[in-house]
């Protein structure tokens, strides 16, 4: 084999190895390219779900066990908790929304219902959606919704009103913490955003 042939043969061989190693290096960027966008989907249900089992970031838990009236009787000895409610508007929405009371004062384990109004101030129907959030952010995990009206669209008709309810309790945990002994006032706050392709 004369040195021409030699050098064309190594030079093929090189180019098949580096079409090989292309070929690998595609696969291996497309893997990790799909595994992140499934990652990016994944990661809000994820941290709802997340927030909600936990209450981490200050994200109330909702009530996942089904408790019996003994768990839920009202720890009358304890002393009293000032709930503050907030609620707050995206610009991008239309809305007037506020607590119909401004606080309510409750004791770990009694149930309460408290509402909220929101208005559509458009000439048009307009969905929003509301997230919602506790401070003192480690009061979260004692704080349990039953019934509320968060990740729901709501729909509003133009000049509409309506009155949406809160149902809750703070868990009666909260008196065995003492982490929490300091706590006194508690704000639930909700914003409410424009439902995106609404």
């Amino acid at each position: 084999m004369s040195g021409a042939q030699q050098a064309r043969l190594e030079f093929e061989q090189f180019h098949a190895q580096a079409r090989r190693d292309n070929t690998t290096s595609i696969l291996y960027v497309g893997a990790f390219v799909v595994t992140f966008i499934g990652i990016a989907y994944a990661a809000v249900p994820l941290y709802r779900l997340l927030c909600k089992r936990t209450g981490f970031m200050g994200t109330p838990k909702t009530e996942p066990v089904v408790r019996d009236i003994e768990t839920l009787r009202p720890l009358d000895s304890h002393r009293k908790l000032q709930i503050k409610f907030a609620g707050q508007v995206s610009t991008m929405l239309d809305w007037s929304f506020k607590p119909e009371q401004r606080h309510v004062t409750v004791v770990p384990g009694e149930t309460t219902l408290a509402f909220f109004k929101a208005y559509n101030n458009s000439d048009k129907p307009i969905v929003g959606v509301a997230t919602y959030n506790v401070v003192p952010e480690q009061v979260a995990p004692y704080f349990n919704k039953i019934q509320c009206f968060c990740f729901d669209e709501q729909q509003l008709e133009p000049k509409e009103d309506i009155d949406m309810p809160v149902f809750f309790f703070i868990d009666p945990e909260f008196a065995n913490d003492p982490l929490m002994d300091d706590i006194n006032e508690i704000t639930l706050s909700y914003t409410f955003f424009k439902a995106s392709g609404r």
